[in-house]
């Protein structure tokens, strides 16, 4: 069997998928590549430490190709499927939100950490409607993803506003709030949206299978 043969045969389902299956694929393979790339780019990464280190400065250094080429794909993906989310004409306010996260995502990959204040608004941009995003995806879901994912989305919502008084810090910075330093807090601010995201995939995909 060739290369290509064995590409089609993968790719036929996503191929075929209606418009909400497609959504799931996409958003889940958009997920699930940008924590690949992440977890790459900080074992790359000399001395880069998760604890300490803002998760944009992966996108500065010695891994900027990898970072910013691998966040822009997931807000691309992210865009692109919320079109296909919305096609389905049962999620429009719901799709937006996912569109404008993914709309920030993409803008992270666009303007790395040392411009200025372009940077910032769009990291703002994709955790903020990130976070709404998994909220109002409660009346999407059926029980329990709605309620996970509601749980998520607060989680990400509420550690954003706890990140602020991290922002601003120097590179090296040690200081804590809460015990814990900038690096960790900022994750705890984005995990839960990624998690999100994959899981959410996933259930529209899955949703989908079960009914045919």
């Amino acid at each position: 069997m060739s290369l290509i043969e064995i590409t089609e045969k993968w790719a036929h389902p996503i191929l075929k998928a209606d418009r909400s299956t497609l959504s799931g694929y996409l958003f889940f393979i958009g997920g699930l590549q940008w924590f690949i790339g992440l977890l790459a780019a900080e074992s790359w990464y000399a001395g880069y430490s998760s604890r300490i280190d803002y998760v944009s400065e992966l996108g500065i250094g010695p891994t900027a190709v990898l970072y910013n080429a691998s966040v822009f794909i997931l807000g691309a993906l992210i865009v692109v499927g919320s079109y296909f989310l919305n096609e389905t004409g049962e999620r429009k306010g719901f799709s937006l939100l996912l569109a404008l996260a993914g709309v920030g995502a993409a803008g992270v990959g666009v303007f790395p950490g040392y411009q200025q204040p372009m940077h910032s608004i769009f990291t703002l941009i994709a955790i903020l409607f990130g976070s709404f995003a998994a909220i109002a995806s409660y009346r999407h879901q059926r029980k329990p993803m709605s309620h996970i994912s509601m749980v998520l989305g607060i989680v990400a919502l509420v550690c954003s506003f706890m990140f602020m008084p991290y922002l601003g810090l120097p590179t090296g910075s040690t200081e804590t709030f809460l015990g814990l330093a900038k690096g960790s807090m900022e994750r705890w601010a984005i995990y839960p949206i990624l998690a999100w995201i994959m899981s959410y995939g996933s259930y529209l995909v899955g949703s989908t299978d079960a009914t045919q």
